[in-house]
């Protein structure tokens, strides 16, 4: 297999992954700052359009000569149709602070049939955590356009590493001293969000492929800074707005990624209150140091017309907590866009 393995792993997995450990214990991880698309020209090539304003910025993939593809467009204002939901949200987020169930949110939402979006508090920073298996995840898709039967190779996997956070949402868990292809590895860290399965990946990662899946995207490179370790909502959006729109990866390996994402058994957030059976692909993050708790989930809900993709981002003092105020933001978005969009 044509991979470079990273040889600090062990080093920077807690930190990756999130979950219930201290800020002490885990002093290092990764720092994913994405720029602004207004100062991304030094990345891309950018061009803007549109009325003053209203401004559309199109971020397109470096490294070839003859083409320029289209990674993503960004349009500059919020599109006023959706404030009666922004209002929305805002009050249920200031009616939880109040109650001193949560300390600061912020979600970002965007309908990509219609070019239209809204967010409230999105540059707000975050430890995405286990957010981070979706760039994971592209990055062996990336790596298995390049490499033929990459998904089909297999990796040992001996035992339960204890180094690794406690998550405290759990799932299934790989079986000890049997080999995994790729492929099953990458179905069990994003379908049951499992640690042990995403560090025999990390171990095993080409690291040149996996920087390349945030700077190729406007980001800055991976470090391995726990204070630095932070993402807002909008730019974690980012990963979800490229897997849909298939701009990075190829169509039918963004479906297999998207379609893998759609497995993730994760339901006490996005998809609680909404009705039984409603598709979604999506992935959760949960952070934990001293005493501050964090919880995220993103995701593309397919209902009504057209899919939107929706990121929210939670900081307050349980977890619990914070799972039962993202399925009630989810709920309000899916009630004001779902006979709409």
């Amino acid at each position: 297999m044509l991979v470079k393995k990273i040889p600090f792993y062990y080093m920077i997995i807690a930190a990756i992954l999130g979950g219930a450990i201290t800020y002490t214990v885990f002093e290092l991880s990764m720092k994913i700052d994405a720029a602004n698309a207004s100062t991304t020209d030094s990345k891309n090539n950018i061009a803007n359009t549109g009325a003053s304003s209203c401004k559309s910025t199109t971020i397109r993939l470096k490294g070839y000569n003859y083409i320029n593809p289209v990674l993503y467009t960004e349009k500059d204002c919020e599109s006023e149709d959706l404030d009666p939901l922004k209002q929305s949200i805002n009050d249920y987020i200031a009616s939880e602070k109040a109650k001193g169930t949560l300390t600061t949110a912020s979600v970002c939402i965007r309908i990509p049939g219609k070019a239209q979006w809204t967010s409230i508090n999105p540059d707000e920073m975050y430890h995405p955590a286990s957010l981070n298996k979706v760039p994971i995840l592209i990055t062996y898709l990336h790596m298995a356009e390049n490499y033929n039967n990459l998904l089909n190779e297999k990796l040992f996997y001996d035992k339960h590493t204890s180094d690794l956070p406690v998550q405290y949402y759990t799932s299934k868990q790989l079986e000890p001293g049997k080999s995994y292809t790729i492929k099953e590895l990458l179905h069990a860290m994003i379908a049951w969000s499992d640690n042990d399965a995403t560090l025999l990946l990390l171990k095993h990662i080409n690291l040149d492929f996996y920087n390349k899946t945030f700077t190729d995207l406007g980001l800055d490179k991976p470090s391995f800074e726990f204070e630095k370790f932070l993402m807002s909502a909008r730019q974690y959006t980012l990963f979800f707005r490229v897997l849909y729109n298939g701009t990075y990866l190829s169509d039918a390996v963004s479906e297999f990624g998207t379609a893998m994402l759609a497995e993730c058994d994760f339901k006490k957030g996005l998809l609680k209150k909404l009705p039984e059976g409603t598709k979604a692909a999506h992935k959760f993050g949960e952070a934990g140091y001293g005493n501050v708790y964090e919880l995220h989930e993103s995701g593309i809900i397919y209902a009504g017309k057209s899919p939107y993709i929706i990121t929210i981002m939670t900081k307050g003092k349980n977890w619990d907590e914070l799972s039962e105020i993202i399925a009630n933001i989810s709920s309000i978005v899916y009630n004001k866009l779902a006979t709409n969009v």
